[in-house]
């Protein structure tokens, strides 16, 4: 018994006629018979009942076609999974965030989708130094100076991901303003109190001192922290208002769903997120590939609206 004459069978099943399969298979109808034969001979029973010239498939050979086909998808499953796994991409891929790591998650998780014996490891970086993991395969940043990377010097190459503007969020249990605003000026917050994010590395500043003091006064501040749940969760309750890029807002409306966010008129909030990894000789076979893979994400429209339509300006940092 072989792979082939199960073939036969199962095509005979359906076509019950000797002649038809035959031509159907490609082969003689004598090679035909002679297979069938030696099938029924090794399982010592008839899989069909003759009546002249055609057959018909019995009880037997009903019972045998169900295992038969079993065994055939068994196997070319099997096969399939061998094949694809020669060109499956192994390994491991650091990635070190100097903005909110939510940036990235889409594009990640539809990498591993496809490549899921990669093992990724995203961390939110917290060293006032700048100075990266000393085994990070990639750095998530709001700009490119090279200066801030390592002290080591270490050459690092930029791949712009996406620009987006900044939003101002504001609770209803703060203030509640009607549908048709859509937009506020900075100057309007003169009297509102702010969360702000410290300025925990050198790669980022919270930009809502920047804009204040371009309108001309100081904010008045509620909370510094450095934890997003936490900035979230003052700002819902109504303490306080806060100034967000919009790759944040996704994960700022699942804490605070009714949540009111406005653009901000006549001031260029823009900043540009990039990915900077190491130069192609000295990149793995597994960063290699997530850096052609995000390039292709962010530059195909297959990333969300929000973080993949590009505004003008230059980046804030």
């Amino acid at each position: 018994m072989d792979i082939k004459q199960l073939g036969y069978f199962l095509a005979l099943c359906q076509q019950e006629h000797i002649s038809s399969t035959a031509d159907l298979l490609g082969i003689t109808q004598p090679a035909l018979s002679k297979s069938l034969a030696s099938l029924e001979k090794e399982l010592g029973i008839q899989l069909f009942d003759r009546h002249g010239n055609s057959i018909r498939l019995n009880d037997y050979g009903r019972d045998y076609a169900a295992y038969a086909q079993q065994a055939l998808r068994a196997l070319e499953n099997g096969a399939s999974i061998l094949r694809n796994s020669r060109y499956d991409t192994c390994g491991e891929i650091r990635i070190v965030c100097h903005a909110f790591a939510d940036c990235l998650s889409d594009c990640v998780l539809a990498y591993t989708d496809l490549n899921p014996k990669i093992k990724i490891s995203v961390g939110q970086s917290a060293e006032k130094d700048g100075k990266l993991a000393d085994h990070a395969d990639f750095v998530l940043a709001p700009h490119t100076d090279s200066l801030l990377l390592d002290r080591r010097q270490r050459t690092w190459v930029a791949q712009k991901l996406f620009t987006e503007q900044h939003q101002i969020l504001i609770s209803p249990r703060y203030r509640v303003y009607p549908s048709k605003i859509t937009a506020l000026s900075i100057e309007e917050l003169r009297e509102d109190r702010f969360v702000e994010m410290p300025s925990v590395t050198l790669f980022y500043k919270d930009i809502t001192h920047q804009l204040c003091h371009a309108a001309g006064f100081s904010p008045r501040i509620f909370c510094s922290t450095e934890d997003f749940l936490t900035k979230m969760r003052f700002v819902d309750a109504g303490k306080a208002i806060c100034i967000l890029p919009e790759s944040n807002l996704r994960i700022a409306r699942k804490l605070s769903p009714d949540i009111q966010t406005f653009s901000i008129r006549n001031m260029d909030t823009s900043r540009t997120l990039y990915l900077l990894g190491k130069p192609a000789s000295q990149q793995s076979e597994a960063a290699a590939d997530f850096w052609a893979f995000a390039q292709d994400f962010y530059h195909s429209g297959s990333a969300p609206d929000a973080a993949a339509s590009p505004a003008a300006g230059s980046p804030n940092t």
